[in-house]
């Protein structure tokens, strides 16, 4: 019966990308965290990838992105994109209200997490459970449960936070939430281009530079790759084009890499001496979108010692882990009466 109203759902809610895993179908959803609402009225126009291809083009829109450091900050917009993902991808309009798995950073504050339970609620789930992005990573990849008794060691760069978690015996040890991550790295591209050519960039612009020509410092026998980025030159407000190479892109990024290294640092700080003892052998295991940078699992092995490895090259590894919870969950379901249960906070690894 609680199928008809709905398959179990999970929800990864990424600063840049929200992603849905929905019971016997997989992932569904990979959209962008951005809703594109009217100034004069106030409604929504659009969501996903159609709100991105308004972002300047429409003079009367204004891009909100609701999602924040992994967290909701527009509390009505995170409810509307849950709301609306849940009932199209469930392919009901009033009656889909399924349990619901979030992933969330290990350090949410009590503020965010009310502000997670309420657009949840709202947006029709019966039940919800938040899990850690690290455990939820670990368990996606199959690193970890709560049988093993081997440690896991899981850096999640994403677009606004780089969430560290060490995870042993099924269980969360340590975790640390620093927020850096790749959003800062456009912002130093938009920074750096503006400086020294005058032009300022778009930050889709600056992200598929990134992505095309960017890499860490020092290059060593990579090859130096070359893109042609479009913008607005500041002093005559006409359009110019720019060649940026993989040393101008990797001089620009050095900095808010080092810092994402330095909360990776921090995060194993943490570990008692029994523990750190295994990370020598375990390594630490990147995920997000951000850990797709060339050089970067080389910068992490210089500075702390521990070998670095690229775990999920598509990003998934969160919601499918997410996923995977709730099968530990059996067929337990809310009473009748009570329609906003307390929402669950996991923090060990569940049985299956």
């Amino acid at each position: 019966m609680w199928d008809f109203a709905g398959r179990d759902t999970a929800i990864d809610l990424g600063s840049a990308t929200v992603r849905m895993h929905l019971k016997d179908r997989g992932v569904v959803c990979r959209e962008p965290s951005l809703l594109a609402r009217c100034r004069q009225t106030g409604h929504i126009l659009a969501l996903g990838v159609p709100a991105q291809e308004m972002a300047g083009r429409n003079p009367d829109v204004t891009l909100v992105r609701p999602i924040r450091e992994g967290a909701p900050t527009e509390t009505d917009e995170a409810e509307y994109l849950m709301r609306y993902l849940v009932r199209r991808h469930h392919r009901r309009h009033y009656t889909a209200r399924p349990r619901l798995v979030v992933t969330v950073p290990s350090g949410m504050t009590s503020v965010h997490y009310r502000a997670l339970q309420f657009s949840a609620y709202q947006a029709g789930a019966r039940r919800l459970t938040l899990v850690p992005t690290p455990i939820a990573a670990a368990i996606g990849m199959g690193m970890t449960s709560s049988a093993r008794s081997e440690v896991a060691v899981i850096a999640d760069i994403g677009a606004d936070l780089t969430d560290v978690g060490v995870i042993a015996f099924g269980g969360l040890v340590t975790s640390h939430t620093e927020t850096i991550g790749g959003s800062a790295l456009d912002r130093a591209i938009i920074a750096m281009v503006r400086r020294e050519h005058g032009v300022a960039l778009s930050r889709s612009a600056a992200e598929a530079a990134k992505l095309e020509v960017g890499a860490v410092p020092p290059l060593g026998r990579r090859p130096v790759r070359q893109t042609v980025v479009n913008g607005r030159d500041i002093a005559t407000g006409m359009p110019r084009g720019i060649v940026l190479t993989t040393v101008d892109v990797g001089r620009a990024i050095a900095h808010p890499v080092g810092r994402i290294v330095d909360g990776i640092r921090a995060g194993l700080a943490g570990c008692s001496p029994e523990i750190s003892g295994d990370l020598l052998n375990v390594g630490i295991t990147l995920t997000g979108g951000c850990a797709r940078l060339p050089g970067l699992d080389r910068l992490i092995r210089d500075r702390t010692g521990l070998t670095a490895r690229l775990g999920d090259e598509s990003g998934d590894a969160a919601v499918l882990g997410a996923g995977e919870v709730l099968r530990s969950a059996g067929s337990q379901e809310p009473p009748a009466r009570d329609s906003s249960p307390r929402p669950h906070l996991l923090t060990t690894v569940p049985e299956y």
